[in-house]
């Protein structure tokens, strides 16, 4: 059901995905068009500025130009050029037949003449007078020798005759005084250049950083070969953060994905773990039961036999009371097993630390364990170095995890050798245990420590709680050792641990080494210095 549901989850969080990148590029957009908005309207009323300061310029010109007395043109322009058109640099007035008839110029004689003559060899054919209505202000934005040309121009009657208004603005005033003061305000803000047809700047910076930032318009009717632009002043970075926003955003909706994934998954995970889990405990109770009825029935049995006098000899008797001091013997290894257990897994454990003979300890776990191997008709085989060092420990806790590693090499061996060795490394003193049965299967030799796991062979039932090896690695790491198991290249598994030596213990003529390895090999290489 667990891995059902998953395809389900990981639909739900794709469209979640999905919707929330919807709404945050909606926003972004939204964001981005305001911007837009806001600067299209900038850039409206600056060239609507422009456009009007021109008009009113030619207007203001055209309406001192009288067609009665033409030859007062100069007079009557020049003392008001300045002030009411600021731009216009020449004032012609032409007839039907293209004659210049009227002509004022600010500026010098070579100017002047210069003009003159670019006006009428290449302007005046340009401007197509003769199809222009009367009373129609209409503008040419052209280059001529390099340089651009703006030239309003207006047709009028005067009685029969028709004649033609014609002013040049100077194009440089408006890149020298009429373009910086424009936009004197909006200089922190925001960023503005001219460019022209071909995309060449007129005036101001470079702007091909803004993106989608950047607005322009070109002047409607006067200065058309002209376009304004302007862009946000942190336009690049605006336009950086957009580009590198799809990705980030697609990056995070995957993240955001993927840990909704890994955490159900998780969640899977561990409530499967926490099943199989309790799958083991129940397994635990039911096996500890059995361990625990077994020897109780044996015990009962013997017990009533020779309270009822159905002994027959004295030698069955003391049989029997054999069997009943055996059985209550491992009738209490297993609850002190489970109970020392429980008090580890509440982590209520303690220890009664001192420095110790671990030989000593090892000699007791044997001779309480020989009577089980000679029954079982087991040979024991000791292997002890000489000059094993002190190790601080506590008794009890080491002296049930080695009978816990016999008792793992009897029930799972061949029944026939058991082979135990306590030697000594630089740093730790080894205790190794090994049998003489299949050995471990292949990928579980660091599952046998798990708590309630057993090894399972088909075809065999092997008794035991599975809590044997478990309770030997954690008391063994308590007293900063280690536990592993592994087979043996020449057969059988081997399960050894190892304790510190006590601080400052070293043997005579022996140098401590700075580092030790805890060595993983066989008993056949130990891998300690000779004593």
């Amino acid at each position: 059901m667990y891995w059902g549901v998953l395809p389900l989850i990981a639909a739900a969080a794709g469209i979640l995905g999905y919707y929330s990148y919807r709404s945050a590029a909606q926003f972004q957009a939204l964001g981005e068009q305001s911007i837009v908005q806001s600067t299209v309207l900038l850039v409206d009323e600056k060239v609507d500025r422009i456009e009007e300061q021109i008009i009113n310029a030619d207007n203001a010109v055209f309406h001192l130009v009288d067609l009665d007395h033409l030859d007062a043109l100069e007079e009557a322009w020049e003392p008001l050029a300045e002030r009411i058109s600021p731009s216009v640099r020449a004032v012609l007035v032409v007839d039907d037949a293209g004659e210049v008839v009227a002509y004022a110029y600010r500026g010098g004689p070579r100017g002047r003449r210069d003009f003159r003559k670019v006006f009428l060899e290449r302007i005046l054919a340009d401007l197509e007078l003769q199809r222009q209505r009367p009373g129609q202000l209409r503008h040419l934005h052209r280059t001529y020798v390099d340089r651009s040309y703006l030239v309003s121009y207006k047709a009028v009657r005067s009685g029969p005759r028709r004649f033609y208004m014609i002013a040049s603005h100077d194009t440089a005033y408006f890149v020298r005084d009429v373009f910086p003061s424009l936009f004197v305000s909006e200089g922190e803000d925001q960023r503005y250049n001219v460019v022209d047809a071909d995309n060449h700047r007129i005036f101001g910076p470079n702007l091909s950083r803004a993106g989608d930032y950047l607005v322009g318009r070109r002047f409607p009717t006067t200065l058309y070969n002209w376009r304004l632009q302007i862009a946000p002043k942190e336009a690049p970075l605006l336009e950086a953060q957009r580009r590198s926003g799809f990705v980030t955003e697609v990056g995070l909706v995957a993240f955001s994905f993927a840990v909704i994934l890994i955490g159900v998954v998780l969640l899977i995970y561990a409530a499967t773990m926490e099943s199989r889990l309790n799958m083991l405990r129940s397994e635990f109770v039911a096996n500890v039961s059995h361990e625990l009825k077994t020897p109780l029935s044996v015990v009962r049995m013997f017990a009533e036999m020779l309270l009822t006098k159905r002994v027959r000899t004295p030698e069955k008797e003391q049989q029997y009371l054999e069997i009943i001091l055996r059985e209550s013997e491992r009738l209490s290894a297993l609850i002190e097993n489970v109970l020392d257990f429980s008090a580890i897994e509440r982590g209520k454990q303690s220890y009664q630390m001192r420095e110790g003979d671990l030989v000593e300890v090892l000699g007791r776990a044997i001779d309480a364990f020989r009577f089980r191997l000679e029954r079982d008709g087991v040979e024991l085989q000791v292997h002890v170095a000489e000059d094993v060092p002190l190790v601080r420990f506590d008794e009890q806790a080491i002296l049930l995890s080695i009978m816990n590693l016999l008792d793992n090499a009897v029930k799972y061996g061949d029944k026939t050798t058991v082979e135990v060795t306590l030697e000594r490394g630089r740093r730790h003193v080894y205790v190794r245990v090994r049998d003489h049965g299949p050995g471990i299967p292949s990928g579980e030799t660091r599952r046998v420590f798990e708590r309630f796991y057993r090894v399972r062979r088909a075809g065999e039932s092997t008794r035991g709680s599975g809590i044997g090896l478990s309770l030997v690695k954690r008391i063994v790491e308590a007293h900063g050792g280690r536990a592993w198991a592994e087979n043996h290249p020449k057969g059988g598994a081997l399960v050894s641990l190892s304790l510190p030596i006590a601080s400052g213990w070293s043997s005579a003529g022996e140098v401590e080494a700075v580092t030790d390895s805890i060595p993983p090999g066989p008993v056949s290489s130990p891998p300690h210095a000779a004593p």
